[in-house]
C-alpha cells in the first residue's frame, strides 16, 4: 500500500465513527439519480464505500449494490448504517470480483486518496469489472498539487487530497477505454470544488 492510502487508512479508521455521523445525512441525491437512471443493468460497485449512505440510497432504487472500503472501521460502519447491505473491506485498485461483475460503479471522494501515477492503473481495474457500457461516477476535488486538509470535528487528522484538473481527469479516463459523458465543477464546502465526472464502458 502507497504511504499516502496507507495514512488515510489510519485516519478513516480513526474517526470513522465521528465521520458517520458528520456525512451520513449528506445525500447526493440529484448525482445518485443521474448515475441511476444511466445505468443498463442492475449491478453496482460503490467503490470506496466508506459509511453505506450511498449504497443505502441505490439499494432502494433496487439496484443490487456491492460496496467496499480499504478502511475496515468504515466498513464496520457501514454494515451498522446499513444492516441489509453488502459490504467487503477490499482495495478498489486491486479487487477480486470477477470480468464484467457490474453495469455501474459509484466513486465519491475517495479517489484523491491515491498516487495520482495509479490513477490509471486503477480506473482500467474499473474497466475490466464492468460489463460493455457500463457507467462511472466519480467525484474528487478540483485543482491541482495536493491539499491538506485539517478539521476540529474529525479530532485534527490530516487529511491530504490529491487535486484533478478537469480536462487531466477526463484524459485518464478515455486512455482506459471510457467515453465522457460529462463533467461539471462546482463549489463545495470552504472554497473547493466538486469535479464530477460521468463516463462509459467503451465496447
Amino acid at each position: 500500500m502507497e504511504d499516502k492510502l496507507k495514512e488515510a487508512v489510519k485516519v478513516y479508521n480513526k474517526i470513522a465513527s465521528i465521520y458517520s455521523k458528520y456525512n451520513y445525512h449528506k445525500l447526493m441525491q440529484f448525482q445518485l439519480t443521474k448515475f441511476s437512471s444511466l445505468l443498463k443493468g442492475k449491478r453496482v460497485l460503490d467503490a470506496g464505500c466508506g459509511i453505506g449512505r450511498d449504497v443505502e440510497y441505490l439499494m432502494e432504487e433496487g439496484l443490487d449494490v456491492v460496496g467496499v472500503d480499504i478502511a475496515k472501521n468504515m466498513v464496520a460502519e457501514a454494515k451498522k448504517n446499513v444492516p441489509k447491505g453488502a459490504f467487503k473491506v477490499m482495495d478498489f485498485r486491486k479487487m477480486k470480483f470477477k470480468v464484467k461483475s457490474f453495469d455501474g460503479i459509484w466513486c465519491m471522494h475517495c479517489l484523491e486518496h491515491i498516487d495520482k501515477k495509479e490513477i490509471l492503473d486503477t480506473f482500467k481495474e474499473f474497466n475490466r469489472v464492468l460489463d460493455a457500457g457500463g457507467i462511472i461516477y466519480l467525484a474528487v476535488y478540483e485543482g491541482e498539487g495536493e491539499k491538506k486538509v485539517v478539521k476540529t470535528e474529525y479530532l485534527d487528522e490530516e487529511r491530504v487530497f490529491v487535486l484533478y484538473k478537469e480536462e487531466e481527469m477526463k484524459e485518464f479516463l478515455v486512455d482506459a477505454g471510457f467515453t465522457i459523458l460529462a463533467s461539471e465543477i462546482s463549489v463545495v464546502d470552504e472554497g473547493m470544488k466538486w469535479l464530477e465526472v460521468y463516463a462509459e464502458k467503451k465496447g
